[in-house]
């Protein structure tokens, strides 16, 4: 038999209080507690984009071994940075906290929402079908639109979500960047055909045979409002 280190002190078995016990699970709660701080955003309290770009690729390779589909959703809040010139950024930070509260409440355990930066929030919605996700988006967009938050001076104030989808099956080989960038190109045809509505990609077919065509220069002022703004983080 090996001896044993007497210079470490054993913790008597059926104790009811061992400080070293104690301080080990001290550790592990402290180092729990910076590994959730890590993958949360401080203001929203959602995922943050790094825990994000780890859930996306997690998720596809799901859809990849079970079959079942999924759908990423992209979310952003309309004239973000009017709102905040108007009302100012102590306020943007509430509406943005309101918003985050509005998705989490809408949301299943299993689904992901995450604040992908600024303004615009990530949803990854698991075993989804398209259908069923524009269902959830349009649920989430009509009660932000319903929604009010009251300004220090007494103000009722409100906003609106421009929301676009993408899904993803096993029948795809497409990176995740790829599928960003579908949720994204959706997003920008809900921000085009008027801002407060949810863009799939059957909408975006049906919008392309009615709406002109945008330059550059025409979507970079559509999108003025600062989806990649970080203000208040």
């Amino acid at each position: 038999m090996a001896d044993t280190d007497q210079s470490v002190p054993l913790c008597p078995v059926n104790e009811p209080r061992c400080e070293h016990l104690d301080e080990l699970m001290q550790l592990r709660q402290q180092v729990g507690n910076l590994k959730r701080e890590a993958r949360t955003d401080a203001l929203t309290g959602l995922f943050n984009y790094r825990h994000f770009d780890l859930v996306l690729n997690q998720e596809m390779e799901r859809v990849r071994r079970s079959g079942l589909p999924m759908v990423l959703v992209l979310c952003d809040v309309d004239h973000f940075k009017s709102f905040n010139d108007t009302h100012g950024h102590e306020a943007g930070n509430a509406m943005l906290q309101q918003v985050a509260r509005i998705i989490d409440q809408q949301l299943r355990q299993l689904d992901t929402a995450c604040r992908y930066g600024g303004e615009e929030f990530a949803l990854i919605l698991p075993g989804t079908s398209m259908a069923q996700a524009a269902g959830v988006a349009e649920r989430i967009r009509t009660t932000v639109e319903q929604a009010t938050l009251e300004l220090a001076s007494g103000e009722k104030v409100t906003v609106t979500l421009s929301m676009g989808l993408a899904s993803f099956t096993s029948a795809r080989t497409i990176p995740s960047s790829e599928l960003v960038a579908h949720a994204d190109r959706q997003l920008y045809v809900a921000k085009s055909a008027g801002r407060n509505r949810v863009a799939t990609p059957e909408y975006r077919e049906a919008a392309a045979k009615t709406a002109p065509l945008v330059t550059a220069a025409e979507k970079a002022a559509l999108f003025s409002s600062g989806t990649s703004d970080q203000q208040g983080e």
